[in-house]
């Protein structure tokens, strides 16, 4: 074993022998304490309202509707201020409970959330914690955990080590103040460690792809260690609600049938779902039989979870982390669950949690500065732990700093683990209020004291993106760099593919690389679609467009190569993967109204002007056909744009077998130049293809559409603009149109050979 491996592993083993000491030792001290006070149940809402509610579903709607809209303008806000808005969206929720709504105007907080409501809700809120632990499991990345060695391992656990023996000791001086005779001092202190310990990693996650750290070194690290962090604190809870349990289940049952249902999910579950994965693979969607077996295996699971006495979310986490994460079936789940659970589900939740906490019980001087030690210790023990084992593991003092601060993220899964033990009555309202709080700051205080930190000269530090082999940015840090093709096509309405495709593979040449066909996706901004496999943004979903541009290729028998990526500009990303394919030519299709007098439409614009100055062509395509086309009308002159439209013709004429009529643009009704004439001798003989011309006398759009009716028009963009083509109507008349900036390059007017 190598001596650097040696000493991870004396440190590890040594560490966990310590704190395994330590805590028997606050144990053993902590059973002798006394409780102060019974356990309150959880308060709710005062009953009266205005008027009494006619129909329970008529004032759920009302309070569903009330809740989405506060959470996403209080999330929208935070976003603003470049804070998470998911702790915009939690205080929106505490906003509407008896902390602020039920003492500013407890009759519209009645009205709103009656008792009979409340356990609606509460309901809605468990499912959607369910779904949610179901999709954090199916971001779970358990092969790049390996990769990254034993230092994230270390890293991560003491990271959940330090801060729970600090809520250990916390316990001392908590248990005979804000518990009862009904919870053991080992549940009350197990359960407390606990919630000091857990990092909320798509919080965090989100939080370093704003910041561009993501695919730093120390970014990688972090996403590792809070990955680590994530599934130890979840298998640690799990252990602790099975004890706090045991007394109605029985440890050794809960304990037996724990590992039951692991071993289930390894042998049995994880191979049916690797296949499930490969037959989503072969087909390219997900059928309503597969949505019901995913979904029978998911409640089943949670349920199982959740009769052996633990807690259901437990089964979800686990079902979904045996699904392939990368496969095609886990990304079209995610998609489809997605804004069901961030725009209705989660809010609930919050809106749960902000009935159940009050803010108001944490009164008087005393309890004040107990909160305050709460977040004191919570925040000095993840950060501490975090930031001192990275410092041991060879990391510089700011980048452990750095990893302990974000460590320190709570967020939504510090509120799933506070409802749990409310739940359980293992914690006061007091205290849980009190932890809700915790949760807030700490989650808050991250990304101002992460910008101080980094700030200045250490920013470019902190977001170097890591080269590739050749020592060139990989651009969109896509999964492979793009191989060598003359033609990109980029699509993104599945509807209007075919005419693109049909001229981008004319385009190609006879003999290379396949046409490349790409599609952009936009981040989600926020939500849970933000684990490892986004963040390394190694494989993008195959989307609706390129599943039908697959199949329009088959059919024309095209060989073509397809990918994905995520992009947050894509009128840049478009042009950087072009550039990267050594492209001569980008062909895209309209979107909205491109020529027009004085606007273009937003990417087709963003890409004109990002490849000014290039030398790859651009060929943007209306959304015509050419189903009766068998001529190709070029308007040519002697500058760029007029070169390139020949050359386009050109390519398609030899491969579609069309005939090329070319228009030649003179000046105010003169005789084309000679040059002009030349350009289109040379281009004839170079492709092998009889081009014949025309002089174009007049510039009227309504005269040329006339003269080309049910062809292939190809002309510049500077000449579309003088005559306001109107590009986007074509689809009223048979035809295509081709609007083409060319590229200032001396390349060859003749097709590829």
């Amino acid at each position: 074993m190598q001596p650097e491996k040696t000493r991870a592993v004396a440190f590890y083993v040594s560490m966990l022998a310590a704190a395994t000491g330590i805590y028997l030792g606050i144990r053993f001290y902590g059973e002798t304490l006394l409780p102060y006070q019974p356990v309150t149940s959880p308060s709710v809402l005062p009953s009266r309202a205005i008027g009494h509610p006619p129909d329970v579903l008529m004032q759920v709607l009302l309070a569903l509707v009330v809740v989405i809209i506060l959470a996403r303008a209080v999330g929208s806000l935070f976003a603003y201020f470049q804070q998470p808005p998911v702790v915009g969206e939690i205080i929106a929720g505490i906003l509407l409970g008896p902390s602020l709504l039920g003492r500013v105007s407890p009759g519209v907080a009645g009205y709103l959330f009656p008792p009979t409501v409340v356990p609606v809700v509460g309901v809605l809120a468990e499912i959607g914690v369910v779904l949610y632990m179901f999709l954090v499991g199916l971001e779970l990345d358990t092969s790049l955990l390996r990769r990254r060695g034993h230092a994230a391992v270390a890293i991560s656990h003491a990271s959940i080590v330090v801060p729970f023996l600090a809520g250990a000791f916390l316990a001392l001086y908590q248990y005979p103040r804000l518990s009862s005779h009904s919870v053991s001092f080992t549940s009350f202190s197990l359960f407390l460690g606990v919630s000091m310990s857990v990092t909320a990693f798509p919080v965090l996650a989100r939080i370093l792809t704003d910041r561009r750290m993501h695919r730093s070194r120390m970014g990688a690290m972090t996403l590792t260690c809070a990955a680590v962090d994530d599934v130890t604190a979840w298998c640690l809870l799990a252990v602790v609600v099975s004890i706090v349990q045991a007394k109605t289940a029985g440890a050794i049952w809960t304990i037996a049938m724990a590992l039951a249902f692991i071993a289930t999910l390894l042998l049995i579950i994880r191979p049916l779902m690797t296949r499930l994965a490969t037959l989503y693979g072969n087909r390219g969607r997900l059928t309503q039989g597969v949505m019901a077996m995913l979904f029978i295996a998911l409640l089943a699971s949670a349920l199982f979870t959740d009769l052996i006495g633990i807690h259901a979310v437990f089964g979800a986490f686990a079902l979904g982390a045996v699904i392939p994460h990368d496969s095609g079936m886990a990304r079209d789940l995610t998609d489809r669950l997605e804004d069901l659970l961030v725009v209705l589900l989660l809010p609930a939740f919050f809106a749960f949690t902000g009935l159940r906490t009050q803010i108001s019980l944490v009164a008087g001087p005393a309890q004040w500065m107990m909160c305050v030690l709460i977040v004191l210790v919570a925040s000095i023990g993840k950060f501490g732990g975090s930031a001192l084992a990275a410092r041991l593991t060879g990391l510089k003092w700011r980048d452990s700093a750095a990893l302990g601060i974000l460590m320190n993220t709570r967020g939504l899964v510090e509120l799933i683990v506070l409802n749990i033990g409310l739940d359980l009555g293992v914690i006061a309202p007091e205290l849980f209020a009190m932890l809700v709080i915790m949760a807030l700051v700490t989650t808050f205080a991250t990304t101002p004291i992460l910008y101080l930190l980094i700030s200045g000269e250490n920013r470019r530090e902190f977001e170097e993106q890591p080269a590739s082999p050749a020592g060139t940015r990989v651009p969109l840090a896509a999964s492979e760099r793009l191989s060598d093709c003359p033609v990109v096509a980029a699509v993104s309405n599945p509807h209007t593919v075919d005419t693109l495709i049909e001229l981008a593979a004319a385009a190609s040449p006879v003999e290379g690389h396949p046409l490349r066909v790409l599609t952009l996706i936009r981040r989600p901004e926020g939500g849970v679609r933000s684990g490892l496999r986004e963040i390394e943004e190694r494989v993008a979903p195959k989307t609706p467009v390129l599943l039908a541009v697959m199949e329009r290729a088959r059919s024309m028998g095209v060989p073509i190569e397809t990918q994905a990526a995520w992009s947050d500009d894509p009128g840049r990303d478009l042009v950087e993967m072009a550039q990267a394919a050594g492209a001569a030519w980008l062909m895209i299709g309209v979107h909205q109204p491109v020529f027009g007098t004085d606007e273009m439409g937003g990417t087709v614009r963003q890409v004109m002007s990002n490849l000014a100055g290039s030398s790859i062509h651009l060929g943007i395509v209306s959304r015509g056909h050419l189903k009766h086309a068998s001529r190709i009308f070029a308007l040519v002159d002697d500058i760029v744009d007029g070169r390139a439209s020949l050359d386009l013709a050109t390519r398609v004429a030899r491969a579609r077998n069309y005939s090329v009529h070319a228009l030649l643009v003179a000046d105010n009704g003169s005789e084309p130049a000679s040059e002009l004439t030349a350009l289109v001798r040379d281009a004839s003989r170079l492709s092998g293809q009889w081009l014949y011309t025309d002089i174009l006398r007049t510039r009227e759009s309504a005269n040329i559409l006339k003269q080309v009716r049910g062809e292939l028009l190809v002309l510049g963009a500077g000449t579309a603009n003088q005559i306001n083509l109107p590009i986007n109507v074509v689809p009223e008349r048979d035809g295509c149109i081709v609007v083409v900036q060319g590229a200032d390059t001396r390349q060859t007017t003749a097709p590829v050979q």
